[in-house]
């Protein structure tokens, strides 16, 4: 199955609407998201509950109007949104005369940075250092990946492989759902889809959690299929103007993942 882009409304402008058409207590932490999203992302439910004379509930049901299914789910798009803004703004101000590269490949190149800036602010060290714990721990690790994903898995693969540790990343949907039944409680699945529907990696998963082996998925929306198939998600953003579906959006996330792994399993060892 073919990874596919979604389209949605802008969130921005859903907000900026939410400020004149919802409910009072709604229409309060609309107002205060839109007068600074940005430093919205470095609050917790508790903090914006407080900062908008509020409670916890009002936040989440406000987050529930905007279509996700919670807090974590909006701010990781709220900082998707943001980030989108910068390159807009940027390719808006820059004159071909004011850089040495081309306008395109500068706003691409601004993108894949702040691709990875954004999915920085959300990774969860806490979970990261637990990945490593398993990953030390694991006789088998098998990790899985279709489309663009498949080479993030690769990307991931090869940078456990070289420090040492027992992963296969086959790039056969069929070869991988076969060695996901061989695995144990001993085993660890990845598997990584940006869209988070991808069929094949979300079988993958399933297939892996029956065997018992611990499952990881790794994706930019929490509530997807591929997510609800596995015990743990990792989210990462795909923050950018990506020109077209098929692109190759969600590798530098991954990039960044996979060294701030090695770092914490180099930690790990170190002790």
């Amino acid at each position: 199955m073919q990874e596919t882009r979604q389209t949605q409304p802008l969130l921005l402008d859903m907000i900026y609407a939410a400020i004149n058409s919802a409910p009072t207590a709604l229409a309060r932490v609309a107002l205060y998201i839109a007068q600074d999203p940005e430093i919205v992302l470095s609050l917790s439910v508790a903090d914006l509950a407080r900062n908008t004379g509020s409670g916890p509930a009002s936040i989440v049901r406000f987050c529930r109007t905007m279509g996700f299914s919670g807090f974590r789910d909006f701010k990781i798009a709220l900082s998707g949104e943001i980030e989108r803004g910068r390159v807009l703004n940027l390719a808006q101000r820059t004159a071909p005369e004011d850089i040495y590269l081309p306008p395109k490949l500068a706003v691409l190149s601004m993108a894949l940075q702040n691709s990875i800036a954004a999915s920085a602010r959300i990774l969860d060290e806490s979970q990261i250092t637990g990945l490593a714990t398993r990953v030390r721990a694991a006789r088998r690790i098998e990790v899985f990946g279709m489309g663009p994903s498949s080479v993030c898995a690769d990307i991931l693969a090869m940078r456990l492989i070289w420090l040492g540790f027992p992963v296969h990343s086959p790039s056969s949907a069929s070869l991988s759902h076969g060695l996901a039944r061989t695995l144990d409680n001993s085993s660890l699945a990845i598997g990584i889809s940006s869209s988070g529907v991808t069929d094949e990696t979300k079988d993958f998963l399933s297939i892996a959690r029956k065997t018992g082996a611990h499952t990881m998925a790794i994706t930019t929306r929490s509530d997807c299929p591929v997510a609800q198939n596995a015990e743990e998600v990792i989210v990462v953003t795909t923050a950018g103007a990506w020109p077209e579906a098929g692109s190759a959006m969600h590798v530098p996330s991954i990039v960044l993942l996979s060294e701030y792994l090695s770092l914490c399993l180099q930690q790990l060892e170190s002790r």
